[in-house]
């Protein structure tokens, strides 16, 4: 750490709280349970410095896209906090997302690269090696919630997700997070294809192991997503639709039997389901008709 270059008056803008990147390095610094790493490169303008944001290198847990994603955004929350704010991404080596070859940094299969090969042109190179070991808050993104979970083991220290976090975390969005063009592409050609001239209501079930991060160790009843939805539906201008993502066979399977009509699947990563006697393809992002 002592190598670290840092800006020793600039504060953490995007923190909710004011955090002195000189006084988060000391911290740090002391710290016993704080894990990164640097380098010097020779020859290079000195006190310029680039943040290596590499989420899974040391284990990603099997996490899906979405938390490692917000994973990845609590990696550059803590360069910030730090007064590193040039951060360059890679993903490699997470299974859910990324491909089994190491070399290829799978964060360019997704979104626009940030800052590429810059750890080669600056004078210091700093890679923390995880993200949540800070000893001061910098306020991580990863567990929030849109409801108190601080009593369940291992979200002791999670947030509710207030507008004031939302508008904070869209802000780093639209800073570092752009899809690429081939990721724009083809959601342009499913929007006209599905969705161009529907009113769409959007459903999340995440029904697999959810269950583990909630208070009451259960989730709502499958029913009563249904009739949630139904309630919503009839607001809604005709024509209308339902988009639904999960992960869930059951979820999925009792939406097709109960809105009906005709499902259309999404070309990713597929698998086979038999559903209302109906051999279908299925995605984990489904819409079904309503008219």
């Amino acid at each position: 750490m002592q190598d670290t270059a840092v800006s020793k008056l600039e504060t953490s803008g995007i923190n909710g709280i004011s955090v002195r990147a000189e006084d988060l390095k000391n911290a740090l610094i002391k710290s016993e349970g704080f894990l990164a790493a640097t380098r010097k490169n020779s020859g290079k303008s000195t006190g310029t410095t680039v943040c290596v944001v590499d989420p899974a290198i040391t284990d990603c847990q099997n996490i899906g896209f979405a938390a490692f994603l917000l994973y990845t955004l609590d990696h550059i929350i803590l360069c910030r906090a730090l007064g590193i704010h040039r951060p360059t991404v890679v993903w490699r080596a997470c299974n859910s997302v990324c491909s089994k070859d190491p070399r290829v940094n799978s964060w360019d299969w997704y979104f626009e690269p940030v800052n590429r090969g810059l750890e080669s042109k600056v004078d210091t190179v700093f890679c923390p090696l995880r993200a949540d070991g800070a000893p001061i808050d910098v306020e991580s993104i990863t567990d929030n919630s849109f409801k108190n979970r601080t009593d369940v083991e291992g979200f002791e220290y999670s947030r509710i997700i207030t507008k004031q976090e939302r508008f904070r975390v869209n802000k780093l969005i639209r800073q570092y997070i752009k899809p690429n063009s081939r990721i724009k592409t083809t959601v342009k050609m499913f929007y006209q294809k599905h969705l161009a001239g529907f009113t769409v209501l959007g459903i999340h079930v995440r029904g697999t192991d959810h269950w583990i991060e909630t208070s009451e160790q259960a989730l709502p009843s499958l029913m009563s997503w249904i009739k949630r939805a139904q309630s919503i539906l009839e607001t809604l201008p005709r024509p209308r639709k339902i988009f639904i993502a999960s992960d869930n066979h059951e979820v999925i399977k009792e939406f097709v039997v109960y809105f009906g009509k005709e499902m259309v699947s999404v070309n990713l990563i597929c698998f086979s389901l038999e559903l209302v006697s109906l051999p279908l393809s299925l995605c984990h992002t489904v819409f079904l008709n309503r008219v």
